[in-house]
């Protein structure tokens, strides 16, 4: 189903209203409410890509992410609603973890080698998607996708001054020179197309270099999550007068390609892989009919203004 316009909008004031206000180390916690009362997580630091929550339980988890604000972020307010649910979810079947921030790539690396029980977020993961880690093999060879847990818009985004009236679909981009980060999922079709040579692809090692890409005329488009890309430029080393000059430049393709399912990508190689796949979809059945995920990034947004 399609995420109605006032989810749209609560995520684009969540986010921004995330990025306003950055956290202190001592205020890592997670805090949520479910049929048995209110939980306080607090979280401790203990690399400075690392955090740890709920350590005390018996079963600990190793999960891997990125930069990906307004949605995650080791630099933003509660680190966002994505991070919120995740650590939320995980404590209400019983497990505690560690969350360590690393560039996409290395991240896939470790949950598709192993060395990570998870990856979040991730989109929907076709069957014959190839793996980006082992040559030859596809990534559902290596992971388990869990149930969906939330939405996240992806579109194509432009330069103001390029002329993209001849998009019609993705086949009216036939050797277009687009952008996209290397290991990112992005549509199934565009996927698809992708991998068999339809478009002129320049690949991006994250999302502030595929904007790089295309503001320096390196691509005419490039395709993702339009917040996040505003977010990238935003939370930034660009001085103000370059962030200004970036964000004026950029425009969203209309209409959006869609809204993207966010979902938890687990390793077949964890201990926990097969329980934990049940155990978290169960989890997420369980919170999404309470009304818990929504109530922690309205909670966020207010939280965080």
């Amino acid at each position: 189903m399609p995420c109605p316009a006032k989810c749209f909008l609560l995520i684009f004031l969540l986010g921004f209203s995330c990025l306003a206000n950055q956290e202190t180390p001592a205020n890592y916690h997670v805090k949520y409410r479910d049929y048995l009362g209110i939980h306080q997580l607090p979280g401790k630091k203990v690399k400075p890509n690392t955090l740890v929550f709920n350590a005390g339980a018996s079963k600990q988890l190793k999960l891997v992410t990125l930069e990906w604000s307004p949605y995650i972020g080791l630099n933003i307010c509660r680190q966002g609603w994505v991070l919120q649910t995740t650590i939320a979810l995980l404590h209400s079947i019983g497990y505690g973890a560690s969350v360590t921030f690393y560039p996409w790539v290395r991240a896939l690396s470790a949950v598709e080698s192993g060395k990570a029980d998870i990856l979040l977020p991730e989109y929907f993961i076709e069957p014959q998607a190839p793996s980006d880690i082992f040559s030859g093999t596809r990534r559902l060879d290596h992971l388990l996708l869990s149930d969906r847990f939330g939405w996240g818009p992806i579109a194509f985004i432009k330069r103001k001054d390029y002329d993209s009236s001849h998009y019609k679909d993705f086949k009216s981009l036939v050797n277009e020179r687009i952008g996209v980060v290397r290991g990112y999922q992005n549509t199934p079709e565009f996927d698809r197309l992708m991998d068999m040579g339809t478009f002129a692809i320049v690949e991006a090692k994250n999302d502030l270099h595929n904007i790089n890409l295309l503001v320096n005329n390196r691509v005419n488009l490039i395709i993702g999550d339009p917040e996040v890309l505003k977010a990238q430029i935003i939370l930034s080393s660009l001085t103000a007068d370059d962030k200004k000059m970036y964000l004026d430049k950029l425009e969203t393709v209309e209409p959006i390609i869609k809204m993207n399912g966010l979902y938890y990508a687990i390793s077949k190689q964890s201990q926990y892989a097969q329980e934990l796949l049940v155990e978290l979809n169960q989890a997420i059945s369980t919170f999404t009919k309470q009304g818990v995920i929504s109530e922690i990034q309205y909670q966020l947004q207010q939280d965080c203004q």
